[in-house]
């Protein structure tokens, strides 16, 4: 048996391996790995994948970039598979952001952008995505341009209502079929664009009576330097610079998904400030049905959010504002019925674990279990009601895939933690983010990033080489 510390020395037979995502410019990866870009993979840059089973069919996804940055013209993309990981469409961009200005030469601008996508499968069948959302800014690279002071949401009519403010700072209501109202309460005509066709860049869209008069997700009016890049631009009024969470659902496993729509308001709390997201991977859904997603803060931690009607409504606990864990993280349901969490470690050191013992409301901190890995995201799922998996870096750095495999420990009938068994190398060299799920077959697929914002790789695992032991 390989211990924690004896780090990942068993290398396993791969039954499939192939490149699902290529960058194909030089500027981000190296000329060699662009020689794996095509017109099925292909792009400019890949970040943060998430893979689940949905019903036999494996839906990849990915944050497609303009740029190696987490900023600017972000669309969410996926890749579909009807043969268990064998053959795998076309990338197909699913989310898109309107875009003010995407590249002038060889430099970036800020666009509105997608990022972080995060599925499940609900128990109907659905595939259910959340994405962490922004408007035109840098995101969590440039704090300074956010809208601090600026509310996001109000109540009318007791449901949480956006706000868009003009260039005076005078708010603005949108309503039910987007219509707008003015802080008096009465009907302007305004309207936004709430419902529209994929892959869905018009939401947002705001009109004067039938003129188009730009996108509340953008800056500002179209310049002389943005005509040759130019898509669409900003309008006078504008939702406030902050994260949001949007959701997306398919019910045909992924061939086609629905508006994305905004739950921001539902989960949000005075306290978590300009940020709230998602943390990206997989979500999961309980034996009762219900969906439990994960988020984060940058001020007081981690959280969880929960829908019991396949994702149409949403809630979070507002006694228990924070759980005490820091950033990403993701969780598992034990087959006693709690509810186990693993988070990111921001430093080195043993990774911090939750348990919630009311199906993801509330959650406990516990002692934290005898997995190493730096600062990075880690997948972790359930493989069966005796094992859980874990995808993460090494010890020391972005690099040196590790797959951790443990069991489910018990005491008097309750789930207490996480017992480490074994350690498989995935690979050599960088690895950051990644996303498992489990195989018809029984065996493992696992979707990461094995070259900075390039290059994202698929493989399967053996599950007879995973659990000898």
């Amino acid at each position: 048996m390989i211990t924690l510390s004896q780090y990942a020395q068993e290398v396993i037979i791969l039954k499939n391996e192939q490149v699902l995502f290529c960058g194909n410019n030089e500027k981000f990866l190296d000329k060699e790995l662009c020689k794996d870009s095509n017109e099925n993979n292909g792009g400019t840059a890949f970040r943060i994948p998430s893979l689940v089973n949905a019903n036999g069919v494996l839906i990849a996804a990915i944050d497609k970039a303009s740029s190696g940055a987490d900023w600017g013209y972000i669309e969410v993309a996926i890749r579909r598979s009807e043969d268990g990981g064998k053959t795998w469409s076309k990338i197909e961009s699913i989310l898109v952001p309107p875009a003010r200005e995407t590249k002038i030469g060889d430099e970036y601008y800020t666009s509105a952008f997608y990022i972080d996508p995060c599925m499940t499968v609900a128990k109907n069948g659905d595939i259910v995505m959340l994405v962490t959302y922004y408007p035109e800014c840098k995101g969590l690279h440039n704090q300074k341009l956010l809208d601090k002071k600026k509310a996001a949401y109000t109540s009318v009519d007791g449901k949480m209502t956006p706000i868009i403010y003009d260039k005076e700072g005078n708010f603005y209501t949108v309503r039910e079929n987007g219509i707008v109202y003015d802080k008096k309460g009465e009907k302007t005509n305004y309207t936004v664009k709430t419902k529209t066709n994929a892959p869905y860049y018009e939401i947002g869209d705001l009109y004067r009576d039938k003129e188009y008069m730009g996108n509340i997700y953008l800056n500002g009016a179209m310049g002389a330097k943005e005509i040759e890049a130019h898509l669409t631009f900003g309008a006078p009024l504008k939702t406030p610079k902050r994260s949001y969470i949007f959701m997306t659902k398919s019910s045909d496993q992924g061939k086609t998904w629905s508006e994305p729509k905004d739950i921001t308001g539902d989960i949000l709390l005075k306290s978590d400030s300009t940020f709230l997201g998602v943390a990206p991977g997989n979500g999961i859904a309980l034996k009762d049905g219900r969906l439990v997603f994960t988020v984060y803060t940058l001020r007081g931690g981690s959280a969880s959010i929960y829908s019991d009607d396949n994702g149409e409504t949403w809630k979070r606990d507002t006694t228990q504002k924070y759980i005490g864990i820091p950033g990403e993280w993701q969780c598992v349901e034990a087959p006693t019925g709690e509810v186990i969490g693993l988070s990111r470690q921001n430093f080195s050191g043993k990774t911090p674990m939750a348990i919630s013992y009311n199906n993801g409301v509330t959650w406990e901190k516990k002692k934290k279990t005898k997995l190493y890995a730096c600062k990075c995201q880690k997948s972790f799922i359930k493989y069966d009601d005796t094992y859980v998996l874990s995808s993460h870096t090494c010890k020391k750095a972005r690099k040196d895939g590790v797959l951790s495999i443990g069991k489910f420990k018990t005491k008097n009938g309750k789930t207490t933690g996480i017992k480490w068994l074994k350690n498989v190398k995935i690979n050599e060299g960088f690895f950051a983010y990644s996303s498992l799920t489990v195989l018809d077959n029984g065996n493992v697929g696992i979707l990461y990033e094995d070259s900075p914002s390039s290059h994202i790789v698929y493989k399967e695992f053996e599950k007879d080489e995973l659990f000898s032991f």
